[in-house]
């Protein structure tokens, strides 16, 4: 097994060789651009910071940077987004940033997009646009492509197109041991299996994907939003609608309180509901009709929007500052006392100052997502029908005991809602507090990772303490 390096053991000279042999660029803590790319996305890791950072400008460099942290045996860590929710894109070893590696190659002709390993979704629908097809991707623009595409990766296309990850064609893969290679249905199909849904940063860094795409024309986007004391009704009737509807129709369904401090007591609590129609704004509110008349909403948007306007309104960003994230998948719809019970909690969070606060979403599963089977990819996620995540977020201001106060909110409702799932969670939405993680976030398919792993890296050379071990 490879063991790291502490930080701060390695000479200068080695660093001084890495630089040299790089066609990008080394930074040091003590370089003047540290500050900028030695962070994490979650500032909950920012005393993570690492003893330097590898600013890939080419494939080559992956190779490079691997190679030398083996020989050194640094902690090497590679970034695409950055957007790990446990920061495990974050170490005090090297870091690998891919976010240079960012070009997208459309072929309108094989109908598929080439993204290379740092693209973030902002750019891929960019590049995308002009040729009005689409991959089902998600709703944050910065998110790397990497990491959602390696954990599996859905968003308000999904139940129509399926995941991200079912549409990968090929990937090109690093290993530790210095190879690139390129996987697909017939060259290193094991690793090509493993690389749909089975986590990023456990068999190499890959450096490039291949997508099938699909033409996109209109849709129909709707905004539901409640008064907080209408969120049973709301809840029940929306989830009943989920479980009826086509394929077409996409849905989130959340709930929860903005930030607040003591100085700031009063609750801005809401519960709302969004999602995307590949269909009319017309056949929408027919299908919305249930849920309009069972729990009347205070404000209701239902338009017809293009494709690329329905992907801008529905856009959102990850939280900002400090969060944390856990979640669950459920096999049946959230029940009245389930909905009471997150609604208790929200009454009793202990709140902060990050305005992003606190609160659940429940996302429609099914569709598209359950047209694959739990094996046939290593995502296993594919019977159930809502995937439930519950977040709470805080400030650099908020003093450690109100940190702490967050973190046993978040615990407790977790334990209160666990009730309801079936003991899977999402792995993008990875959580350190989790402990049977495995069962989790891989169930059955957890061995034939683990035969991945011993095969394409042995000796454990890319590790974090979740990652798939031989």
């Amino acid at each position: 097994m490879v063991h790291a390096a502490p930080r701060g053991t390695l000479p200068d000279a080695a660093w001084d060789e890495l630089a040299r042999r790089l066609d990008g660029t080394l930074i040091r803590p003590e370089d003047g651009g540290y500050p900028e790319w030695g962070h994490p996305q979650n500032l909950r890791y920012d005393a993570r910071r690492p003893a330097g950072v590898v600013v890939c400008h080419t494939a080559r460099d992956v190779r490079t940077a691997i190679l030398w942290a083996r020989r050194t045996g640094i902690h090497l860590v590679a970034r695409s987004g950055g957007h790990s929710y446990g920061g495990y894109s974050a170490t005090r070893g090297l870091l690998l940033d891919l976010g240079q590696l960012n070009e997208v190659r459309p072929d309108r002709e094989a109908g598929t997009v080439t993204v290379e390993a740092g693209a973030r979704n902002s750019g891929i629908y960019t590049a995308l646009q002009q040729h009005d097809r689409a991959l089902s991707a998600g709703r944050c623009p910065t998110v790397g492509i990497s990491g959602l595409t390696l954990g599996g990766g859905f968003g308000f296309s999904s139940r129509a197109l399926g995941l991200t990850a079912d549409a990968l064609e090929r990937t090109t893969v690093v290993t530790a041991a210095g190879n690139s290679l390129v996987c697909d249905e017939k060259q290193h199909p094991d690793l090509f299996w493993a690389s749909r849904g089975g986590g990023g940063g456990n068999f190499g860094v890959s450096t490039e994907f291949t997508f099938r795409t699909t033409p996109v024309d209109r849709v129909a986007v709707y905004q539901l939003d409640w008064e907080w004391q209408d969120a049973p009704a709301a809840f029940a009737a929306v989830q009943a609608l989920v479980l009826r509807a086509p394929n077409a129709f996409s849905c989130r369904m959340g709930g929860g309180s903005a930030g607040r401090t003591p100085a700031r007591i009063a609750a801005q609590r809401s519960v709302s509901a969004l999602g995307q129609f590949f269909g009319t704004a017309d056949d929408l509110r027919d299908l919305l009709a249930p849920v309009l008349s069972a729990a009347r909403p205070q404000r209701v948007l239902i338009e017809d929007r293009t494709f690329w306007q329905a992907k801008d309104f529905l856009s959102h960003s990850v939280p900002s500052d400090r969060y944390a994230v856990s979640s669950a998948y459920l096999d049946h719809p959230l029940p009245e006392r389930g909905v009471a019970t997150f609604m208790d909690a929200v009454d009793a969070w202990p709140g902060s100052s990050n305005p992003d606060g606190a609160g659940i979403a429940l996302f429609a599963w099914g569709g598209a997502i359950a047209d694959v089977g739990p094996r046939e990819t290593a995502f296993v996620h594919r019977t159930a029908r809502f995937l439930l995540a519950a977040e709470t977020t805080w400030a650099r201001q908020d003093d450690a005991a109100l940190v702490a106060a967050n973190l046993r909110w978040l615990q407790e409702l977790s334990r209160a809602l666990a009730v309801y799932g079936n003991g899977q969670a999402y792995q993008n939405f990875i959580d350190p507090a989790l402990r049977d993680w495995r069962r989790a976030y891989y169930g059955a398919n957890y061995p034939r990772l683990a035969e991945v792993k011993r095969r394409y890296d042995p000796e454990n050379f890319f590790h974090f303490a979740q990652s798939i071990t031989g």
